[in-house]
């Protein structure tokens, strides 16, 4: 009886069937629920611990990333105060300036109206000399003409008095011949000897009259000459000065257009300016208002740096959870080696295949990290990820799992080291080293699940020949 109570205990310890005992049998049936629960708790808690990790591991990207962001919040607001007091200084500058600057444009305005009317002025003038030396032109024009016929006059005086000398010739050669004819009669011929003198008398005068009147001719012939050549020349004189006087107006009007374009240009100048002039004020009323929202956002930020800090503090809990349910895991996997808590092939299989799919994912994260040179949470420490904790947990003893499962750790620390690598090279902007490193990842992930798909057909084999992965 003892030896069959012995048998009993030995198969129920080892969870063989158990013949005979009905409580024997009860017994075993509530170990084998219970073993059950056991497995599923095992899974539970690697989940659990997995998603601890994951939330660990998002949580200090968070924070890290909340107190990066308050530092630049804190720089940049910094900045922006510095430069809106200089932009306010500038401003007032500027303020100053643009006065001197309205100012100046007042003045140029007003000179440049000056010079209008003083232009107008003087091409009023210019356009009453051009048309006095139009008509000294004209009346010169007129003397021209009657000094050529004073000439023509004094060329027929002369011709007259050529006469007046032949005929006074011819007079004093009759006279004389008269004479001698009066001589000749004597007594009788004395009266005409007498008239004859007078004549000859006559004659020399007239002689004598015409030329003194010859002189006199000559002299107004060659003054009327000089005084037509002075009026030509003082023609030509007066044709160029109106020449020049009409290239000046025409430069003056021109001038006057000019000053009329630069007068239009410093009214919209002007206008700008007062348009100029009430921006800066409204950016020197926005400095103001910015650098106030800017006090604001500093203590925004401060409170951000203080809710990260704080976040830290609160996370710490996290972690020894995390740490807590990691070393629940493992106390676990030492139990499966009991027969009374052993872990069921079936749900060694589905963790390896679960494995298998977290793996999967992680290399997807990766390559999107490569492929968008952007930086996203990844977990690259090879005990937290979702396989790491079940595998540095469990401790499979059968010969056709276990050196597989020993050789998983290097393969698997080298992979997660390839995403640390990946995510160094991203941040330093080294993006061939990074696609290097990816791609080193991608082999060592071929490899991974090999062996993985290798594990799972062992355990599928041992489970249709009833051999516990964790048994010896």
């Amino acid at each position: 009886m003892r030896r069959k109570n012995d048998k009993i205990l030995e198969n129920i310890g080892k969870m063989e069937p158990v013949e005979g005992s009905e409580s024997a049998r009860q017994i075993q049936t509530r170990l084998s629920e219970g073993r059950d629960r056991f497995n599923q708790l095992v899974g539970d808690v690697c989940s659990s611990v997995m998603k601890i990790s994951a939330l660990e591991l998002t949580m200090d990207d968070s924070t890290d990333k909340m107190a990066h962001i308050s530092g630049s919040v804190q720089q940049i607001s910094d900045a922006v105060v510095h430069t809106s007091r200089e932009t306010e200084e500038n401003m007032d500058e500027v303020v100053g300036a643009h006065e001197g600057f309205t100012d100046s444009i007042m003045q140029v305005s007003a000179a440049a109206g000056e010079i209008m009317d003083d232009m107008t002025e003087s091409s009023a003038e210019i356009t009453t000399i051009v048309e006095e030396s139009q008509a000294t032109i004209d009346k010169s024009g007129k003397m021209k003409d009657d000094m050529h016929a004073l000439l023509e006059i004094i060329q027929g005086m002369n011709e007259a008095i050529k006469g007046i000398n032949s005929i006074s010739a011819q007079t004093n050669m009759l006279a004389l011949n008269a004479s001698i004819e009066a001589a000749r009669a004597g007594e009788s011929g004395r009266g005409f000897a007498v008239v004859a003198e007078q004549i000859r008398d006559l004659a020399d005068e007239t002689k004598q009259l015409t030329s003194s009147m010859d002189e006199f001719i000559m002299e107004i012939e060659s003054a009327a000459k000089m005084s037509s050549e002075s009026l030509d020349a003082s023609v030509v004189e007066l044709e160029k000065m109106r020449g020049n006087l009409n290239k000046v107006l025409d430069t003056n009007q021109k001038n006057m257009t000019n000053i009329s374009h630069i007068t239009d240009s410093i009214t919209t100048i002007a206008a700008t300016s007062e348009e100029i002039f009430s921006s800066v004020t409204n950016v020197q009323d926005q400095m103001t208002t910015l650098r106030e929202e800017c006090a604001a956002l500093n203590d925004q930020s401060s409170l951000l740096s203080g809710v990260s800090d704080n976040l830290k503090v609160s996370m710490r809990p996290v972690s020894e959870i995390e740490n807590g349910l990691d070393k629940a895991a493992r106390l676990m996997g030492e139990m499966t080696h009991d027969p009374f808590y052993m872990l069921s092939n079936t749900h060694f299989i589905q963790n390896v295949k679960n494995a298998i799919a977290a793996h999967q994912n992680w290399l997807a994260t990766l390559e999107k990290i490569v492929t968008n040179r952007e930086y996203v949470p990844l977990q690259t420490d090879d005990t937290k990820c979702a396989f790491g904790h079940f595998y540095y947990a469990m401790n499979p003893r059968n010969g056709m799992i276990a050196p597989l499962w020993k050789e998983l750790a290097e393969k698997h620390r080298r992979f997660h080291g390839c995403g640390k690598n990946v995510i160094a090279a991203i941040k330093s902007g080294d993006y061939g080293r990074a696609d290097s490193e990816y791609q080193q990842a991608v082999k060592l992930s071929e490899e991974l699940i090999g062996d993985f798909n290798k594990i799972i057909e062992n355990a599928e084999a041992l489970e249709s020949q009833h051999l516990q992965v964790f048994a010896e």
